[in-house]
């Protein structure tokens, strides 16, 4: 059973540093398939778009509520 739920079209705060992600900054999760969820990446010293993260990093970011 999956207790934290799906991030899909949810914007996350960071709660705890970890890789380039900073805590108290806010991301856009754009796909969560339960497994993996992907963050896009609005980090311009990447290549990248989107950032695939495991379930197991849900517990580093919280659902902002506005």
């Amino acid at each position: 059973m999956d207790l934290v739920g799906s991030f899909q079209g949810k914007t996350l705060k960071c709660v705890k540093k970890f890789a380039f992600f900073e805590k108290g900054h806010t991301y856009y999760c754009i796909y969560d398939t339960g497994e993996y969820f992907y963050i896009w990446c609005h980090n311009s010293s990447l290549p990248v778009n989107e950032i695939k993260l495991h379930k197991e990093c849900k517990t580093n970011f919280k659902q902002e509520q506005f």
